[in-house]
């Protein structure tokens, strides 16, 4: 054997482990793409309830397309006369939460300002809806 032969060898050997590298890379990536994501859930704790059912403190968890509103459309439902039948829509957005107001008579606020289309909520804000409010909590 010369040094071509041995040359030749070893371009063979590496060009068969770069191969193996590859294929466990695919592998490892198609492995995670299937892996099912962590549901994604908003806390909100009652601060005022209004007319609702529910009480001060209480937390609410909240999944990504939930409906806030009257109706038994929606999920989350509030049994205050100032809340529509579907008030309001939480989204999970990238790595945080929007709301959107659904039409609502008495408007949707995030910390006393009257929201317009997507706004997005933080730790600490105050969401409210009718005379129902509520804080946002670290999801």
């Amino acid at each position: 054997m010369d040094a071509l032969d041995i040359l030749i060898l070893a371009l063979r050997l590496l060009l068969v482990a770069l191969l193996y590298v590859f294929l466990v890379a695919v592998l490892r990536m198609a492995m995670s793409a299937t892996r099912p994501a962590p549901a994604q859930r908003l806390s909100l704790r009652v601060v005022e309830p209004g007319a609702s059912s529910l009480s001060p403190g209480e937390v609410l968890q909240l999944g990504a397309g939930t409906t806030l509103g009257r109706g038994e459309r929606a999920d989350v439902v509030l049994a205050d006369t100032a809340v529509s039948s579907e008030h309001a829509r939480v989204d999970h957005v990238g790595r945080g939460w929007v709301v959107v107001d659904l039409g609502s008579t008495n408007g949707t606020r995030v910390n006393q300002a009257v929201i317009r289309g997507r706004t997005r909520l933080a730790a600490g804000d105050v969401l409210s809806l009718g005379t129902v409010r509520f804080e946002v909590m670290a999801s």
